[in-house]
Parts: C-alpha cells; structure tokens; sequence
C-alpha cells in the first residue's frame, strides 16, 4: 500500500507556525549577535575610523530594541509549543488511521471520525494563545488518504505503520542525533580557534603584529556569541536524547512481530505513540525552563 498520508489541516497549519517561529527566532539571535559584533569592532576602531559616537549609539538603541522584541513577541515559546502542537496532532491522526485506542472499530466510521474531529477541537481549545500564529488550510480536518489507510486490513496497517511510521521515526532521530553530533563538535573546534585567535590578538604588541590586538574585543564578542548559540542549539543534549530514543524505538519496533490482533495492534501503536509524545513533551518543557 503506498497511499501517501495526508494529515489534518490543524497539522499542517500548526507546523507552518512552528516552522516559522523557528526562521524568525533564530534570524533574530543571528542579527543580534551580528550587531554586537559590529559595535564591538567599530568602538575598537573608532580612534582610527573618527566614528561619529553617534553611529554606536544608534546600533545600541537599535540592539535594545531588538531585546525588547524578542522578549515581547516570545517567538521561541511559539517556536516550541506550535511544535508540541503540530505532533500532537500527528500522534493522534496515527492512531486514528491504524484504528488503535481510543479510535477503534465501531457500529459505523462516523463514530471514531467525530470522536478524532472532537478530540482536534479539544487541542485546538487547550492551545487558543497560539491562534494567531496558525495559518488557514484548505485541508480537510479528516481527510481521503486517512479514511484510505483506515479501511487497510491489520495486516496492511501493520506494514504501512511499520514501514510509514516506526522506520521512518527511527531513521529521522538516529540522523538528527548524528547530525547535532557533528555540530557540537564543529563548533567546539571553531571556539578553540577563536580563543586561540583572540590569545594571539591580545599579545599582539609583542609579537610585532601592530594593530591585530584591535580584534581582541571583536574576537572575545565571537566567542561569546558562539557559546550562546551552542547553548541554544543544544546540540549534546539533542544527541543524547534522539540517540536515545532511536534505540527506544528500534525496542519497541521488535514487537510489532507479536502482533495477532486488533487489541494487540492497538497497543502498540499506543506504546509508540507514547513514546514519541514523551519526547516532544520533555523537549517542550526543557525548553520552556530554559
């Protein structure tokens, strides 16, 4: 079966937002630690340049500025919990479409079908501070392709779930961890250079390098700038934790073998289910106490 699944239109707009949050965020801190560079490099050349004072000051102003934003508009708490939004209803289209609890076979299909439109409803109420960060989607709420897979035998449907969610998850965590791997230590060797840099820079008088010890300040802002960006990334918490639950997934996959029926079904896809929401909701929240 390679129906391909198209989630609800809560799905679609809720990841939009969350994607979006994320760019403006992080485009954010990159202008940001921009700036403060650019104050920092142009103070230690201002004897040199003959900067009007005024140009700093204005860069200032417009720094405190950006603050104010920043804290005002709280994208990274829009970043996060649009995010935590958007899997919430992934996890719960899953178990719709693999019929698992609490969407299993009733009398008719319009049972379990208003019982998943409710249960939208119900999300989108406990999540209504992120209303004005949700775009409109032409999606249907339950759309053909959920309805499609819905009807697959159990056999079909353990396949498809094997194969459409469980690999699929398994994979993407298992490259993020490897990939935020990598990250960690570009950055740790790039914040080695620099230090090294700004060592040199700072003894520059004496090794006959002239106006280099200039880029000490500079240097010393890079530094701090990457440290904060390494902070914000998380890039070795974000390796333990995807390494971790790759692993947990690849347990939990072993047991789709002992699957024979719909009850047996039905508690797996919970048990994964939970799993990948267990993740998201301790992201979510180291995020947040952060």
């Amino acid at each position: 079966m390679n129906v391909g699944l198209e989630f609800p239109a809560l799905y679609i707009s809720a990841d939009e937002a969350s994607a979006s949050a994320q760019r403006a965020f992080l485009w954010t801190i990159r202008v940001e630690y921009f700036l403060l560079f650019s104050v920092s490099a142009l103070s230690s050349t201002r004897d040199m340049s003959g900067l009007n004072p005024l140009a700093l000051t204005l860069l200032l102003v417009f720094l405190a500025g950006l603050f104010v934003l920043k804290v005002y508009r709280k994208l990274d708490q829009d970043w996060y919990r649009s995010r935590a939004l958007a899997e919430s209803v992934k996890t719960s289209t899953w178990r719709f479409v693999m019929r698992a609890h609490p969407f299993q076979d009733a009398a008719s299909v319009e049972q379990p079908r208003a019982e998943f439109r409710d249960l939208l409803r119900d999300i989108l109420r406990a999540n209504q501070h992120l209303s004005r960060n949700l775009y409109h989607s032409d999606a249907d709420q339950v759309t053909a392709s959920m309805m499609d897979i819905r009807g697959l035998t159990l056999s079909e449907r353990k396949d498809y779930y094997v194969r459409n969610r469980i690999d699929e998850q398994r994979h993407w965590y298992s490259r993020k961890s490897k990939e935020n791997r990598r990250a960690f230590r570009a950055w740790v060797v790039v914040t080695i250079a620099v230090y090294i840099v700004a060592a040199i820079s700072i003894n520059a008088e004496q090794l006959g390098l002239g106006y280099a010890m200039l880029a000490f300040d500079p240097l010393i802002v890079v530094v701090t700038s990457i440290i904060g960006w390494i902070q914000i990334k998380r890039h070795s918490e974000l390796t333990a934790s995807y390494n971790l639950t790759a692993h947990e997934i690849g347990i939990i996959r072993s047991n789709a073998d002992y699957v024979k029926s719909e009850d047996d079904f039905s508690d797996f896809v919970n048990e994964a289910e939970l799993a990948f929401s267990r993740e998201h909701t301790q992201w979510v929240a180291r995020r947040d106490a952060s």
